[in-house]
């Protein structure tokens, strides 16, 4: 393919994609009745609770234009004076939220830092938010307050590539990157904005990306404050002390760039549509896992009652803390993952080379010539009945002893709850009761969802 028919062909793509992501005249209408009829009732809701000092304020993409069609996503800020107290605010706040609640078709009450609703209305999905109506980025006194200065920048700086965002926005879905979730670790849309910005349009960002290497950093505002501690560093052009990037895990940062270079050789418009995995059988389940040779090993609890930004960072550092704990005892583990579900049940997955070991167990003891603990290590293996054999290897004595666990199962039993690292709402729900799952146990699991993350787990290949 010739430099210029890649061109056509790139800007044939964008046409074609544009038709699909592009709000319609309708769509837009709709959603502006519905986020003036919040901001009315947040409006009304404060004057008729006596709280003065109230204001509204529309942030996200839908109020800079930058939203995909079909994304029916609403954010508004209900801002108080910064200073405040927390005390009250929180008061006062829940006050609004709590008849805001009634507003909706359906609610449901979340937290950050502080509590915040989402509510369902007409069709939308709508996140209503207290923050404190600060002077700049730099003087937050909650992580929330510094977004209506993002979208006053985008606002500003963004006039003209709007569109590019979109496609910007689509690419990265279509690719598996998109969503500043933790359980996610990809691009938010802000960061999305920022680059459109930096680079000045959608191809232009693919370009650099496909050059992009480890440590990356991106200073609008020439702050000049970020050291290079993330993959790519985009430094806030509100806010100099935070890095926009610092939710974009390294596996998101290399697919993408992986992925931008593979589009720039060959445009395509695969790239834009993400592949849905279906259901996995449990006899395809089955046969996969005698293919590899491997042995599943899930760890089964009750989800716990907390936001994902809570629950996702627990479930990542108990997997690598089961991987560890495994290591420790000559388990090799070639993948952990994990599968949670809101009011139902969280797995943990180890996939072992072998889920059983033998019963012997090599211990190297000191060097012969460390005399005080060579002698602490000979006292303990030299005369046991249970030592298989007893040696000097090279410098040091060796003891061939029976192994204390044999099994994945004997290990995890144990161990979970001694030595495996586990934030504080899975402990509380493990001591609360788990379960051990092999395959025939995971086999038996009735959940489409489930074997859709199964297949795109086990069978994952990066296309086109």
């Amino acid at each position: 393919m010739t430099a210029d028919s890649k061109l056509e062909k790139i800007a044939e793509i964008k046409g074609e994609i544009l038709k699909r992501v592009r709000p319609t005249a309708e769509e837009k209408i709709k959603l502006e009745s519905v986020r003036k009829s919040i901001m009315d009732d947040i409006v009304r809701i404060s004057q008729e609770q006596g709280q003065h000092g109230i204001l509204p304020l529309s942030v996200g993409s839908a109020e800079r234009d930058t939203w995909l069609s079909g994304s029916h996503d609403i954010d508004v800020f209900i801002s108080y004076p910064e200073d405040i107290p927390f005390d009250e605010f929180h008061r006062k706040s829940r006050k609004i939220l709590t008849e805001m609640a009634k507003t909706g078709d359906s609610w449901e009450d979340r937290h950050s830092e502080h509590p915040y609703i989402h509510i369902r209305k007409e069709g939308f999905e709508v996140d209503l938010v207290p923050c404190f109506r600060v002077k700049s980025g730099a003087c937050i006194k909650s992580s929330v307050d510094r977004t209506p200065f993002h979208c006053a920048y985008i606002k500003e700086n963004i006039r003209g590539l709007e569109e590019d965002v979109l496609l910007l926005k689509q690419f990265m879905k279509g690719v598996g990157v998109y969503g500043s979730e933790v359980r996610t670790g990809g691009f938010s849309g802000y960061l999305t904005e920022i680059l459109v910005i930096c680079y000045g349009g959608f191809e232009s960002v693919l370009e650099h990306a496909a050059l992009w290497k480890y440590g990356v950093v991106i200073d609008l505002a020439a702050h000049q404050s970020l050291k290079h501690e993330h993959p790519l560093v985009v430094v806030d052009p509100t806010d100099p002390k935070r890095n926009v990037a610092a939710a974009l895990s390294l596996t998101k940062f290399a697919r993408f760039i992986d992925r931008t270079r593979s589009f720039m050789k060959y445009p395509s418009a695969d790239y834009f549509k993400h592949k849905e995995y279906a259901p996995m059988s449990a006899d395809e389940f089955e046969k996969q896992m005698a293919a590899r040779g491997t042995e599943m090993i899930g760890v089964s609890f009750q989800t716990p009652s907390a936001a994902e930004d809570t629950l996702y960072p627990q479930l990542f550092r108990m997997e690598l803390s089961l991987e560890e704990l495994f290591l420790r005892n000559e388990f090799t583990a070639v993948n952990t993952f994990s599968w949670s579900e809101e009011s139902g049940e969280s797995i943990v997955f180890i996939e072992l080379l072998s889920a059983e070991l033998p019963p012997l167990q090599k211990r190297f003891g000191p060097p012969v010539w460390n005399a005080n603990n060579a002698e602490t290590f000979c006292r303990k293996y030299k005369t046991s009945p249970d030592t298989f054999s007893f040696a000097i290897e090279n410098e040091k004595y060796v003891a061939e002893v029976p192994r204390k666990y044999k099994t994945a199962e004997s290990l995890i039993d144990d161990l979970i709850l001694k030595e495996t690292a586990l934030g504080r709402h899975i402990r509380d729900s493990v001591k609360n009761g788990y379960r051990i799952l092999r395959k025939e146990d995971i086999m038996k699991i009735q959940n489409e969802n489930f074997w859709k993350f199964i297949n795109e787990k086990l069978t994952a290949q990066i296309e086109p």
